[in-house]
């Protein structure tokens, strides 16, 4: 079968590749995988900015159908149409996986970077990490369950929209223009998003359609000086950082108001950043960071998208087969996608 192979370390190093159909044990199944989203990860990976073990298919965001069932996964079944955690590896022992936290897990590899992804044709997956896809959600919209379980675990779980709290996130590739949408679905007075010049005419506009209340060009505007004036000069209630650019988390610093909550999903691909930590501090700044998410999680996020609380099919804005997945890659990191899908 047909596979993108991050094939060493370094930047690059990534083609199309044959490889080998997997093979399932007792507890797994097998996914034919109808879709999957190009993420993030998936380009910081092909800079060498993310950990990875290569030789490993990529790809960690996917939606299927199952053709193969181990003899101990009798809870599923040959043509059900699922999604998948991407928590593989996990240990089981540890204080993190006994009190339910497995997704923390240090032994996790994750499917596109600790073990073979959906980049491919065919994904073996443990049965233990399936969710059944709801009837009225495509293969398509499905793929994006993980990027939207990943918003819910951390504006839901990880810290909390406060009834009227004026949110600002920072960033409008695919997790922020989530974000904004939970934001505004939980109860969010008014909702900001932020981008730059590049994104004016995709993101910035689809921000626009899906009626986040206010979209800012920071090449344009001063986006400190803006929330300031909205809010009487008190600022943000609650600001959600998805950009990862540390200008963009220091202005948040300045936006956020006075025992303030910002919440933290932007990866900076960089080891250290300049932080203004006294300025957080004076004004005792809650400051909460999330990374992956749980099964609750994904039982929300399918929930809300089936429901249309949160759009998902508006943000993919590009499908591609595999044997094109470097113009997906290059479309995805140059803002010319919202998100970009593979589709064997």
């Amino acid at each position: 079968m047909r596979a993108v192979v991050k094939k060493s370390k370094g930047v690059g190093f990534i083609s199309l590749e044959e490889v080998e159909k997997p093979r399932i044990s007792p507890d797994e199944v097998l996914i034919k995988v109808k879709a999957a989203g190009v993420c993030g990860t998936d380009i910081h990976i092909y800079h060498d900015e993310h950990p990875y073990w290569p030789p490993v298919i990529l790809g960690h965001e996917f939606s299927g159908e199952i053709v193969e069932v181990g003899t101990r996964a009798k809870s599923w079944k040959v043509g059900e149409r699922v999604v998948s955690e991407a928590s593989t590896r996990t240990c089981g022992v540890c204080e993190l996986c006994r009190s339910g936290d497995y997704q923390m897990c240090p032994e996790k590899r994750a499917p596109g970077w600790g073990i073979d992804g959906a980049f491919t044709e065919y994904i073996k997956m443990p049965a233990v990490l399936l969710h059944r896809i709801p009837e009225s959600v495509s293969f398509e919209e499905a793929a994006l369950t993980e990027p939207t379980a990943v918003t819910v675990h951390a504006l839901l779980e990880r810290s909390l929209i406060e009834p009227e709290a004026f949110t600002v996130v920072q960033g409008c590739g695919p997790i922020g223009l989530l974000a904004a949408q939970l934001a505004k679905s939980m109860g969010a007075s008014r909702v900001m998003i932020t981008g730059i010049s590049q994104d004016v005419p995709l993101r910035l506009k689809l921000a626009k359609d899906l009626a986040i209340d206010y979209v800012v060009n920071v090449d344009e505007e001063d986006v400190v000086a803006k929330v300031k004036e909205l809010t009487g000069g008190q600022g943000a209630d609650l600001i959600v950082e998805a950009s990862g650019k540390e200008k963009a988390i220091n202005q948040s610093l300045e936006m956020i108001r006075r025992q303030g909550l910002i919440n933290v999903l932007g990866i900076t691909g960089k080891e250290r950043i300049n932080l203004g930590w006294d300025r957080a501090v004076f004004a005792s700044i809650t400051v909460s960071f999330s990374f992956s998410s749980n099964y609750l999680s994904w039982e929300r996020a399918l929930s809300m998208i089936a429901e249309g609380k949160i759009k998902v099919k508006p943000l993919i804005t590009a499908e591609f087969p595999l044997e094109d997945w470097q113009n997906a890659f290059s479309q995805a990191e140059a803002g010319q996608a919202v998100k970009a899908l593979l589709v064997p």
